[in-house]
C-alpha cells in the first residue's frame, strides 16, 4: 500500500520525506553560484518584520547600551554603523523575521550590546562575526601572498 510517502512493506512502515531521484529522470545538479544565490534571496524575500522594530522610539531608533540602532523598514534591517555600502557591513538574518546590518567598525558596539538580542539570534550573531573574521583573515592572507608574489616576479624580472 503506498500513500503519499508512506510505504507498508511486511508491516514495517517506512517515511521518505524527500526523494534523491530529480525530475523527469533528468541529472540535476546545483553549482555552488546557483546555491549561494538561491540562499541570498532568501535574506531578501523573508518577508516576516523584525521583531525589534516594536522596540524604537518614534524616530526609528533603538538606543541600547552604547550601541544606536537605525530601524530600515523599507529594507526590513535593522543596521548598526554606516551601512550604505553593504561590502563593509556583516549581514544576519534574524531567527524571526527581519535582518540586522552591522558596519565591521561597530563590531565592538553590537557586541557591547548583545544582551539586547534573544538567545537565538546572539548564537547567530556570535557566529556571523566569527566568520565573517576568519573570511576577512583569509582575504588578508590572500593580498599578502599576492603581494609577495608580485615581488618575487619583480625580481626574476632582473
Amino acid at each position: 500500500m503506498n500513500i503519499e510517502g508512506i510505504k507498508d512493506t511486511d508491516n514495517q512502515n517506512h517515511i521518505y520525506t524527500h526523494s534523491l531521484k530529480p525530475e523527469d529522470n533528468k541529472a540535476s545538479r546545483s553549482t555552488f553560484l546557483e546555491i549561494f544565490n538561491s540562499r541570498a534571496q532568501d535574506y531578501v524575500q523573508d518577508k516576516r518584520p523584525c521583531e525589534y522594530f516594536d522596540m524604537a522610539d518614534k524616530n526609528g531608533f533603538i538606543s541600547y547600551k552604547r550601541a544606536v540602532f537605525v530601524c530600515n523598514y523599507n529594507n526590513n534591517t535593522l543596521e548598526l554603523g554606516n551601512c550604505s555600502d553593504e561590502r563593509n557591513c556583516i549581514r544576519v538574518k534574524l531567527s524571526k523575521g527581519g535582518s540586522l546590518l552591522v558596519n565591521r567598525d561597530n563590531i565592538d558596539d553590537l557586541l557591547m550590546s548583545i544582551s539586547m538580542f534573544s538567545a537565538k539570534d546572539q548564537g547567530l550573531i556570535m557566529q556571523a562575526v566569527m566568520k565573517d573574521k576568519m573570511a576577512q583573515e583569509a582575504k588578508r592572507k590572500s593580498e599578502e601572498h599576492e603581494e609577495v608574489d608580485k615581488l618575487m616576479d619583480m625580481v626574476k624580472e632582473d
